[in-house]
């Protein structure tokens, strides 16, 4: 199950420039909502690989049960994201510009990191539930994004 539907798509582009860019007749809505959804799936998994060190079947839902946390801005990155695929695809008169500058706020690159980069590297911290600890580890990843293991300091004698 998707965090976002192809008609929530509705507030970043208009339904008949979607369907332009699919290029599937209007009557075919079937079709159209499967490629809005292949371009979501794709979005989705591009944003959770920042977001590793979270809970991504609380914040994303999974096949069976809706995401348990309501976070309006990861809607917004996946909407953004999307859109960004999407347009890509096809400029029918769309100002390719406008949805660039939203992508580079929203994620951005390595050089000149957007929302999603600053909670990956723990400059933005977003009220969002952490992995649970994993008890085959050594170090407990619930408490923080900082943690260190050490041995114990070896004692040479002769």
């Amino acid at each position: 199950m998707s965090l976002i539907q192809p008609k929530d798509l509705d507030t970043e582009l208009y339904e008949e420039v979607i369907n332009q860019i699919t290029r599937f007749e209007d009557s075919d809505e079937d079709a159209i909502n499967q490629e809005v959804q292949n371009h979501i799936d794709d979005a989705e998994a591009f944003i959770k690989t920042f977001l590793f060190k979270y809970d991504l079947s609380k914040l994303f839902g999974d096949d069976d049960n809706e995401p348990t946390v309501k976070d309006h801005a990861i809607k917004k990155c996946v909407k953004v994201t999307t859109s960004w695929f999407l347009v890509r695809k096809a400029n029918p008169n769309v100002n390719l510009d406008k949805f660039l500058q939203d992508f580079m706020f929203w994620v951005g690159t390595e050089e000149e990191p957007g929302w999603i980069y600053g909670i990956r590297n723990g400059q933005l911290n977003p009220n969002w539930p952490h992995l649970a600890d994993d008890p085959e580890t050594p170090e407990d990843e619930s408490q923080s994004d900082v943690y260190w293991t050490s041995t114990k300091q070896r004692v040479n004698r002769f």
